[in-house]
């Protein structure tokens, strides 16, 4: 009977997804006719243009790998009970600790500087989430208000960084740049003629790993109990701030992660047109829409990888401004967090 319940609820949180999806890209296809864009053109750019190109089946797997790795900590903060929204934030760090490594420990031999460049990005995540999570541990904070408050801060450390601790000294007029990683310091294509890099199965493994660590142990049951009841969790004897503690440090890590990923696999430079990207807050609904599993995360972030390319490639294609995709994500977004709300509404009745 519980499983038939636990089916039944599954099956109507998907319905629930489906349905702000496919609300999301009727918002945006109504946009479209809305400006006087072409209908038929919108639908070919958003169905068809992420796979009829090199560059699209590229951009697809970029965004996947992004979406991945930071869901995979939004989702795990999730299993608790917990909402990590400055994924943005500790991924800007990730981005600015590759180039902070790259520049001041360049004394290093090129392996362990390699390592340590990717290890310095974790790294970076992980401290930027430690001061919400020891306001939410220690202190009871609402760690959705701080790490939100910590994303602007985020883009302002990075201005800071950019303006000059990482800023390249030969550029034009003192533009905010770094100067780009030489090819040894970048994350290879797997086949010299495909644009799909080494990144892609990383990411797969991380995800495969975490689904071993998390859905097959008994760190499960522990943070899935902390995050229905803290109640029920304290009288089941369990450490309610040591699960807390490691959802949300792992979590900024993995996004930490996800910026050395960018840098080093397909950017290779940054600027403040890195900052402008909405990978965080993308990856919330990606993880939502996996049902904070952490392999159903994996196709949750390559179906929304593919519908944010199409979006995207629809815009310019109709020549619509690329609010149009904002607003298509707002719908999703605001229909998935309702229907995450009803589902665990139902739950507690």
């Amino acid at each position: 009977m519980h499983g038939n319940t636990q089916g039944l609820r599954w099956l109507q949180a998907t319905a629930y997804n489906v349905l702000a999806v496919g609300l999301g890209i009727l918002a945006g296809l109504a946009l479209v006719v809305y400006a006087g864009g072409n209908i038929e053109v919108a639908l070919s750019s958003l169905f068809l243009n992420p796979i009829t190109s090199s560059h699209g089946i590229q951009q697809i797997f970029v965004l996947f790998v992004m979406f991945y790795t930071m869901a995979l900590g939004v989702g795990l903060a999730l299993k608790a009970g917990l909402w990590n929204i400055g994924a943005q934030g500790q991924f800007l760090t990730g981005m600015v600790m590759v180039f902070f490594v790259y520049i001041y420990l360049g004394f290093l031999p090129w392996p362990v500087l390699y390592a340590s460049m990717i290890l310095g990005a974790a790294i970076g995540g992980l401290l930027w989430i430690t001061v919400p999570t020891i306001l939410r541990v220690k202190f009871g904070a609402n760690e959705i208000v701080v790490t939100i408050l910590l994303n602007v801060v985020a883009t302002n450390f990075g201005f800071y960084m950019l303006s000059g601790p990482i800023k390249s000294p030969g550029t034009a007029l003192g533009f905010p740049i770094t100067t780009e990683l030489p090819a040894r310091f970048q994350i290879p294509n797997i086949i010299a003629s495909v644009p799909i890099t080494y990144a892609v199965p990383a990411t797969i493994a991380i995800g495969i790993i975490l689904y071993f660590l998390v859905e097959r142990t008994p760190f499960r049951v522990k943070a899935n109990t902390v995050g229905e009841s803290t109640e029920t969790a304290r009288y089941a004897g369990i450490s309610i701030p040591r699960v807390m503690t490691i959802t949300m440090l792992a979590a900024g890590a993995l996004a930490g992660l996800a910026g050395a990923i960018y840098i080093m696999g397909y950017r290779y430079e940054l600027d403040i047109g890195s900052f402008s990207t909405n990978y965080g807050l993308l990856a919330i609904i990606v993880a939502l829409v996996g049902r904070k599993h952490m392999l159903g995360i994996g196709i949750a972030a390559f179906f929304f990888a593919y519908i944010t390319f199409g979006a995207e490639s629809m815009a310019v294609a109709t020549s619509v401004n690329s609010v149009v995709v904002f607003a298509m994500e707002g719908v999703m977004m605001i229909g998935i967090l309702m229907g995450n709300y009803l589902t665990e509404r139902k739950k507690a009745t």
